[in-house]
């Protein structure tokens, strides 16, 4: 699929990004073209990331309105993906994050939320997944929703 410049798509590492340039490499002018990436959310918020036009297999369009709307509606309360094992935890988180299935997203975040909760605090660990995907997945919400990225975790524990 082909994108535009100011399309906002979603990169499977980096989350919602807006295509700033689609240009080759200032050190290639005549080179391949590449989709020029500024990622809006988390920690890569502020840098620039590229993708050649002809693998961009890491980009696909926003997630459809209702399908972002399933995934608030249809949060997992009961269970997160949390496996006590720190080694397994890990290749599960590592192993749904590089799917880029942001729908296996909030079980993740839910596991991290109900350890915090059972023990007062996260490791190293699972602090920095919680920091890679919450904004991968919040971001989307928002910009799909149009919410703000801080609406998202009030609207998902409205009730709690």
């Amino acid at each position: 699929m082909a994108y535009r410049t100011n399309e906002l798509i979603f990169h499977r590492h980096c989350g919602v990004c807006r295509v700033a340039k689609i240009a080759p490499l200032a050190s290639m002018p005549d080179g391949p073209l590449y989709y020029v990436l500024r990622p809006l959310f988390g920690e890569d918020k502020g840098t620039i990331v590229r993708v050649p036009v002809l693998n961009a297999s890491s980009i696909t369009s926003l997630l459809p309105k209702d399908e972002a709307q399933k995934i608030l509606d249809e949060w997992p309360r009961e269970e997160g993906l949390y496996e006590p094992d720190a080694k397994k935890r890990k290749q599960e988180y590592e192993l749904a994050i590089s799917s880029g299935n942001v729908k296996l997203f909030p079980k993740i975040l839910e596991g991290i939320r109900q350890k915090r909760e059972k023990e007062g605090h996260l490791n190293s660990m699972d602090s920095q997944f919680l920091s890679r995907v919450k904004p991968i997945l919040y971001g989307e919400l928002a910009m799909v929703l149009g919410l703000e990225y801080d609406e998202i975790e009030g609207i998902i524990y409205k009730g709690e």
